[in-house]
């Protein structure tokens, strides 16, 4: 079976549109007698995230870049949307893909709009109608275009950066995005946050996304699929996360998945498809400390979460914060922090969980007003539910083997 023909029949849905297939796509470059990429094989299908993930030089970004001919293959073919665009004229192919890389390659002389607006203004789009349209990106990527639109690169942050580097990419609307290590060289939780929000915009928009990255817990949170690469881009397995994690082809994907595949699979449960606590006591943070008190009293926990006037979380406060004098609801106790909303991972409420005051991670919507909360025992259900799913696969894997033999 081809990793086309393995792509489409791994999810067990049935099989959605193509939107980009690749046909024994080759690169050798000039001076090389071994191609860097050798025959590369695959479908995307339309409004998915496929993730290529592999060790450094195993020639996953050369095998993006093939895509929109950022490098020309040596052989092969490129077909989009059902056109075979290997030979078609480059710049027209790539004004139909947003293209994101990890230093988001952001023009610094110019102007945060005038940066989103570039491709746009290529295809010939009317000003007004850029105009509208850099507005609407910066507020999809959670950036004020009053606040923004006119600023320039060396005066934002690296995540802000990144942000507006997807919001240029999806400027003129392609349905194809090519995304090379974009949160690569950002902290750690800016990465997280960057990753989450993404998720969130990827539910709304559906664009169907190429992403490249050397991470293998990046590739099982944000893919649909993954396309494990060995040298050459040879393909050691194309399959969704889950199999991936529970049914690795080989020893080389096992060894590449490393340790703790139980831990990683927390990356696949979203916290909106397990049973919040929904019990912790909540108050206003302009509630008496007696109301509080009997909230906290009626209840199993140590402290009471207070809201804002937009229910958002505020502050926790304990029984000994209720007692003091001139008790004052918006100053007492410890900043609510470790929040996270629905489409977050169990992952990410774990990491979230290890720095909150409360002991749990808070869930918020997409207004940062209270859901509900995570705490270590909903984690660790997970964690046992995965554990056994695991054992049984094992076990079913085990008894297969003994009766072919």
């Amino acid at each position: 079976m081809t990793a086309t023909d393995s792509a489409t029949s791994s999810t067990g849905a049935t099989p959605r549109e193509v939107m980009i297939e690749l046909d024994e796509l080759t690169k050798t470059f000039p001076g090389q007698s071994r191609p860097a990429v050798d025959r590369l094989s695959l479908s995307v299908h339309r409004g998915e995230i496929v993730v290529f993930v592999g060790p450094s030089g195993c020639g996953k970004t050369t095998s993006m870049e093939l895509v929109n001919r950022l490098i020309e293959p040596t052989s092969g073919r490129i077909i989009l949307e059902g056109e075979d665009v290997t030979t078609s004229n480059p710049d027209e192919l790539r004004r139909r893909i947003g293209y994101v890389i990890q230093e988001t390659g952001l023009l610094p002389h110019r102007t945060i709009a005038d940066n989103i607006a570039m491709v746009p203004k290529l295809v010939g789009w009317k000003k007004a109608r850029i105009n509208d349209r850099v507005d609407e990106l910066l507020g999809m990527v959670g950036m004020d275009p009053a606040g923004y639109r006119d600023r320039y690169p060396k005066e934002l942050s690296g995540g802000q950066r990144q942000r507006v580097g997807v919001a240029r990419a999806m400027a003129a609307d392609p349905q194809l995005m090519l995304m090379d290590e974009p949160f690569g060289a950002i902290d750690p939780i800016t990465r997280e946050r960057l990753q989450n929000e993404f998720l969130r915009l990827q539910a709304q928009i559906q664009k169907t996304i190429i992403f490249v990255t050397h991470d293998i817990d990046e590739a099982i949170k944000m893919g649909d699929r993954i396309a494990v690469l060995r040298d050459q881009s040879h393909i050691a397995q194309y399959d969704t996360p889950e199999n991936i994690l529970t049914k690795p082809a080989d020893d080389y994907v096992s060894d590449f998945i490393g340790s703790g595949a139980s831990l990683k699979r927390l990356n696949l449960s979203r916290i909106r498809d397990v049973e919040m606590a929904t019990d912790a006591p909540t108050g206003s943070i302009t509630d008496s400390a007696e109301d509080l008190g009997r909230k906290l009293a009626a209840s199993d926990w140590s402290a009471v979460l207070l809201l804002d006037e937009q229910r958002r979380p505020a502050r926790w406060v304990n029984a000994q914060d209720l007692r003091r004098d001139n008790f004052d609801g918006a100053r007492m106790g410890l900043e609510a922090r470790a929040v996270v909303e629905p489409h977050a991972t169990l992952a990410d409420a774990l990491n979230e969980l290890v720095i909150s005051n409360g002991g749990c991670a808070i869930v918020s919507d997409a207004n940062g007003a209270y859901v509900g909360v995570v705490d270590l025992e909903t984690i660790m259900a997970a964690i046992r539910v995965m554990r056994d799913e695991h054992t049984r696969f094992y076990l079913a894997a085990k008894s297969h083997s003994q009766v072919d033999l």
